[in-house]
């Protein structure tokens, strides 16, 4: 039998971090990390009432869910997953194999938070991952939760079967391997190098990241991470203090003249690694910093034994031509019932309206616009 336990304050999170980690790790799961999580809470968002639920059996963590109360409007709570607004997926941890008990001990703490659920936000979220329909499955009462899925979306993925990088690299086409072989040797040329961060070049490594992300979002829109600002560098310096030294915070960096050009910031854990989002320099635009900092991480999964790399939900041209396959996400809200209900369920309104709205559009541009406006506003986060 599972039992549940709700936690609302950093302490408490801290406490079961070894484990939560753990079941991150076996999960394959890097975001979902307590040492991403924690530090976003701590730089991020210091203010958040956090409502972690942690399942147990028999003493033993078998699932964890770092939800929050996100705010309120039209008078009911919205709980969301901590650190879900940066183009990865996050989602509830479990043991495989128990992934119905952790939602209905999930689903048992929720029917009795403070404040009371009046909606519960996910995405963007593996859509094979469930938790959704488990949720409003197993959800305590007689009524089952409204459940709507408020979009849609591929993200590429790099999914490495081949025995060597060698091996992976003649998959690709003949013309993508030329434009690649171009970039190299122009990097070559300038005096280009590549180092990955370590204890020591952490902060400097993670400030440059901030500083070449945020100058390519300058005039170009908005970025969360950008948005930031100083809490940024501050915040992957925390992250790196347990991830760093066995790279699972990995900071590629490009550098010419000892100067860094392109950072490329990733996440691993288990199997997986997770790409986070990349900062590069414009005026070397015509090496291709992107495609050469991902190459670089794909090497480096094929030498500590990383099988996949999600390249987040942008679409940008380097993923799709590098990826070898799709993962459909989705961004999706539970409605409970309760004396709020209607209420609730206007809160989505505005996102299920959205959505209707994207398929219209997909239904009446030909495919080419629709892949140039995807690409437009699918650039980064």
């Amino acid at each position: 039998m599972a039992e549940q336990e709700l936690i609302s304050d950093l302490a408490g999170a801290q406490a079961v971090s070894e484990e939560w980690d753990a079941l991150a790790v076996r999960a394959s799961k890097p975001v979902v990390s307590p040492w991403w999580v924690l530090p976003w809470w701590r730089h991020v968002a210091p203010d958040l009432q956090a409502r972690i639920v942690a399942v147990r059996s028999g003493g033993t963590l078998i699932g964890l869910a770092p939800f929050y109360v996100a705010g309120a409007r039209m008078g009911v709570a919205e709980y969301r997953l901590m650190a879900d607004d940066f183009g990865v997926c996050m989602e509830p941890l479990a043991l495989p194999g128990r992934e119905w008990d952790v939602a209905a001990a999930i689903a048992c703490a929720l029917h009795g938070a403070d404040p009371p659920v009046g909606t519960i936000g996910f995405g963007p979220m593996a859509l094979a991952s469930g938790w959704t329909e488990a949720l409003a499955q197993t959800w305590q009462g007689r009524l089952r939760p409204l459940s709507r899925t408020l979009r849609l979306q591929t993200a590429p993925v790099i999914v490495l079967e081949q025995d060597s990088y060698e091996d992976w690299l003649a998959t690709l086409g003949s013309k993508l391997r030329r434009d690649l072989r171009r970039s190299e040797r122009l990097f070559a040329e300038a005096g280009g190098s590549t180092r990955w961060s370590d204890t020591a070049t952490l902060p400097a490594d993670a400030a440059s990241f901030a500083r070449l992300h945020g100058s390519r979002w300058e005039g170009r829109g908005w970025s969360r991470l950008a948005d930031l600002g100083p809490r940024l560098p501050d915040w992957l310096a925390d992250v790196g203090e347990h991830l760093i030294e066995d790279r699972r915070l990995g900071l590629c960096v490009l550098e010419v003249a000892g100067e860094a050009v392109c950072v490329d910031l990733h996440l691993s854990a288990g199997s997986r690694v997770e790409g986070i989002n990349v900062g590069w320099d414009e005026q070397w635009a015509r090496i291709g910093p992107a495609k050469l900092a991902l190459l670089r991480v794909v090497q480096q999964a094929f030498a500590t034994g990383r099988s996949r790399i999600g390249l987040g939900t942008g679409g940008l041209a380097n993923k799709l031509r590098i990826s070898s396959g799709e993962e459909p996400v989705a961004w999706s809200a539970l409605v409970p019932p309760s004396r709020r209900y209607l209420q609730g369920y206007a809160t989505i309104l505005p996102g299920l309206a959205r959505m209707h709205a994207r398929e219209s559009l997909t239904r009446a541009l030909p495919p080419p616009w629709l892949a140039r406006l995807q690409s437009l506003r699918g650039g980064g986060s």
